[in-house]
């Protein structure tokens, strides 16, 4: 009712029962409901606006979704591209994500570097939008300075690998053994860092060495330069 004279929108449509699909599309038809507990037809006049993100034909086909619904609702259709096929999208939601949530936490960030914007253009994104938005507002509450920095992202390749041992293979292909183990060893300190709010004492022990040998590991690897962090989870100044 309060969207009578306007716009309705329907996320996630695909998941909706199949009993709700039955009213919707009685809906549809003539405009008209009943409310919950009511007798009295109610009439509205609405324009619906439906998303979903499954493949809906698929859905169709396996009977999870009405066929006759479906063809109600696609007068006029919208594709939108997945975040990984929209070249430049990434840095500008980056970016928007950036200002938005430091706005929120009285932080004031400087551009993206291009190393950050390079990680972000890497990965695939298969949240979309909403994992881009997740993902920038995990580096705003990490990042001790006025600069996000590769640590305060999680570590996309690591995550992926531990997902699919395909992507183990593909990660390292073309790589000498020690050039990989270098890599795998990079990418697990990283993550750690993240984890632990870049404070080496307790990455260290997550990862079951002393603070010492971390030190010498995050040299040898250089990552030093990427955290700057010190036992507090702090930038170390001099």
């Amino acid at each position: 009712e309060e969207a009578n004279g306007g716009t309705l929108f329907l996320d996630e449509i695909g998941e909706m029962s199949r009993s709700l699909q039955a009213k919707l599309l009685r809906f549809l038809e003539d405009g008209t409901f009943v409310r919950v507990g009511g007798t009295e037809e109610q009439r509205v006049d609405v324009r619906i606006l439906a998303a979903t993100n499954r493949d809906i034909i698929a859905t169709i086909e396996s009977g999870g979704f009405r066929e006759d619904l479906y063809h109600r609702l696609n007068v006029v259709q919208l594709r939108v591209s997945p975040l990984r096929e929209r070249d430049g999208d990434v840095n500008l939601l980056a970016e928007h994500f950036l200002s938005n949530f430091g706005r929120k936490m009285n932080k004031l960030f400087q551009p993206l570097s291009s190393e950050v914007q390079h990680m972000l253009n890497k990965h695939h994104w298969p949240g979309n939008v909403r994992e881009l938005r997740n993902t920038m507002e995990r580096a705003v509450i990490l990042a001790t300075s006025d600069v996000i920095h590769p640590v305060n992202l999680p570590d996309f390749r690591l995550e992926t690998r531990l997902r699919k041992e395909d992507d183990l293979s593909e990660s390292y292909e073309g790589l000498a053994l020690e050039q990989a183990l270098a890599s795998f060893e990079r990418d697990m300190i990283r993550a750690e860092l993240a984890r632990n709010n870049s404070n080496l004492s307790k990455t260290a022990q997550k990862l079951g060495i002393s603070r010492h040998a971390l030190r010498y590991r995050m040299t040898r690897l250089q990552l030093i330069s990427e955290t700057g962090a010190d036992d507090e989870g702090k930038p170390s100044g001099d």
